[in-house]
């Protein structure tokens, strides 16, 4: 069976009103919905009081976002007295905001001690580095003696400077030395009062700043450096304490549960703007998958204890989405059409066709066993954040496999017998066996497009119009190697001639104009998948190029350094070629038989927050 897309089935959700965020939560979180409004459902679901307070909730997340406990603590509490679920969003966001600015009530104290705390520890590091950069004898130049400063009106300041940056001009009248330490650049400066402030705008202008200089300091840095790590165990020790006790708040105050309850508020009214509502009830329209039944959906809003019922219908009052059903080793190929657009409700989806197709392009293009598996492996290290890691790994197996029909092992050909036949020896039949597997594509995609044309009710109007065209092609081929082809390509020519001159006899000079450019683009369609074979060429005789410049070292270490430098150069450039030219010859020489891409795309909701 010809696969096809599948429309989406129309739904309608009725609910009470306070409980209509919870039961599209419910549906979403289990199956794919994507809904639509319909006129008359114009009532706005977000009133002024629920935006007031998703705005007061707003400000928070603002101020206190990282301060708020993360999602692990959600097993370990207790749920809120109130559940979400049975109560209006209003009244729900109320109460979060309620318990939420209990919480920052609570927490801000504990908040300005650990920023104060962070702040004290960075100036800590930082003296910490002066002291280590002074190291032992070296007395700290800003702790000039009492009787000295009224002398001599002399001040003395430490400032840091980024370690990159560019020594500050200073003035003749003072004295000044530069340390370094491991993260920073330290400069020491006595110089009369007066003259300080014009000390400070140098050193503000290469990005540094003042560092004060606590009293306790005395001495050279050595001796200052246990009491600062005493110092800084002790402010740490309290930072624990603060983040532990910013914890138990968290948790006395239910704040991840609050989150994740107005997260779903947020969700829901992010993604619905108008429903149908009345005093009691909501009604909310939408689209669901195709083998999505009424009876499971219902189950879901019962598990959920949401007061509301689903139903489910093929009638809808708008065109449906479309919705392609494939295998899971299908699915990723389902990227080809929908490049050009969702496959309409009469077009044939080509997905499964492709998983073959695919890879046997690409394979064919790069057949070298090694570099195959070196592509299948990094499409299996990348499933996890690559969605076209498949195309990688099919692909990879596929180029595989053509190396060890070519004989070719990251680039050599002298390590493994060619099971079939070494490209650059026969150039000919290399270049001959794609364009046999166009005219099968080509074909293919004719007799999609038929098919198409049939399941639309316009299965005679191709026959008249067109159902001599893949016999003339055909024919015209055939004609290459055997007297029997132009037979062939008569029947073809007179079928074209019959059915269209029997419907418009008058226009039929401009529809055999019209077969001749069909002719002529199928032509260029078979022949451009030359290109295939063109590659296949391409690719072994840059292998042969690295093979040979590696031989030319005389092997040893450059000879190895350069077949690993070659192998990259063309996993990477050549990869990236044969990947484009995999993807034009199916968009542009074969979907462009068949394929329009005039269905709706099917969008549901992103799934909603847990």
């Amino acid at each position: 069976m010809i696969p096809r897309p599948l429309p989406a089935r129309w739904m309608n959700l009725l609910a009470v009103n306070d409980d209509l965020p919870a039961a599209l939560v419910a549906l979403a979180r289990q199956c794919p919905v994507e809904p639509e409004s319909r006129p008359g459902e114009d009532h706005p679901v977000l009133t002024p009081e629920i935006a007031q307070r998703l705005a007061r909730f707003a400000s928070l997340t603002q101020t206190f976002r990282t301060w708020w406990p993360g999602d692990q603590t959600l097993a370990r509490d207790n749920p809120p007295p109130a559940p979400a679920g049975a109560t209006p969003p209003l009244a729900v966001l109320e109460f979060a905001l309620q318990s939420l600015e209990a919480w920052r009530n609570d927490a801000q104290p504990l908040i300005d001690r650990h920023l104060a705390l962070r702040a004290l520890e960075a100036d800590r590091l930082v003296l910490a580095d002066l002291a280590q950069a002074l190291g032992k004898g070296h007395p700290d130049p800003a702790r000039i003696p009492a009787d000295h400063q009224h002398a001599l009106a002399l001040t003395g300041r430490v400032f840091v400077l980024p370690l990159e940056a560019p020594s500050p001009r200073l003035g003749s009248d003072l004295l000044a030395r530069e340390a370094t330490g491991t993260k920073n650049r330290f400069l020491l400066v006595v110089a009369p009062s007066a003259a300080m402030a014009a000390v400070q705008d140098a050193v503000t202008a290469v990005n540094g700043r003042a560092l004060a200089v606590p009293e306790e300091w005395t001495g050279c840095g050595n001796a200052f450096l246990p009491l600062l790590r005493q110092q800084l165990h002790a402010g740490r020790d309290e930072i624990l304490h603060i983040e532990q006790e910013l914890a138990r708040l968290g948790q006395h105050h239910k704040v991840t549960w609050h989150l994740r309850e107005v997260a779903r508020i947020q969700w829901f009214f992010g993604a619905i703007r108008t429903v149908a509502t009345g005093e009691a009830f909501s009604h909310l329209g939408g689209w669901v998958g195709a083998d999505v039944e009424a009876g499971a959906l219902n189950r879901m809003l019962e598990r959920s204890g949401v007061r509301a019922l689903a139903t489910v219908s093929a009638d809808a009052p708008s065109p449906p989405p479309m919705l392609l059903v494939n295998p899971w080793w299908a699915k990723p190929f389902e990227l080809f059409p929908t490049l050009l657009g969702t496959p309409g409700a009469n077009e044939v989806d080509p997905s499964r066709l492709l998983a073959f197709v695919a890879p046997l392009l690409f394979g064919f293009m790069f057949g070298d066993l090694g570099q195959g598996l070196v592509i299948a492996a990094a499409g299996y290290a990348l499933r996890r954040k690559l969605a076209a890691s498949w195309l990688l790994m099919t692909g990879g197996i596929s180029a595989a496999c053509f190396g060890l029909l070519f004989g070719s092992f990251f680039c050599s050909e002298a390590i493994l017998p060619a099971l079939w036949l070494h490209p650059t020896s026969h150039p000919l039949t290399v270049l001959g066996i794609p364009l046999i597997l166009g005219v099968l594509l080509v074909l293919t995609g004719m007799g999609f497009r038929a098919q198409g044309a049939f399941w639309n009710r316009e299965g005679h109007h191709w026959l008249r119009h067109e159902g001599g065209v893949p016999i003339l092609y055909l024919g015209l081929l055939l004609a290459f190697f055997s007297p029997a082809g132009w037979y062939l390509a008569a029947i073809g020519l007179a079928w074209f001639a019959v059915g269209n001159g029997l419907e418009a006899p008058l226009s039929l000079p401009a529809r055999l104009a019209h077969l001749l450019e069909t002719l002529m683009q199928l032509g260029v369609n078979t022949l451009s998948f030359a290109r295939v074979g063109a590659f296949a060429l391409a690719h072994a005789g840059l292998s042969q190029a690295v093979i040979t410049l590696a031989d030319l070292t005389g092997g040893g270490l450059a000879g190895t350094i350069i077949l690993v430098a070659g192998n990259l150069l063309i996993l990477s450039l050549e990869g990236l070629v044969v990947s484009v030219q995999t993807t034009r010859l199916i968009l542009f020489e074969f979907f462009v038989r068949f394929l329009r891409g005039e269905g709706r795309p099917f969008r549901p909701l992103p799934p909603p927050p847990e």
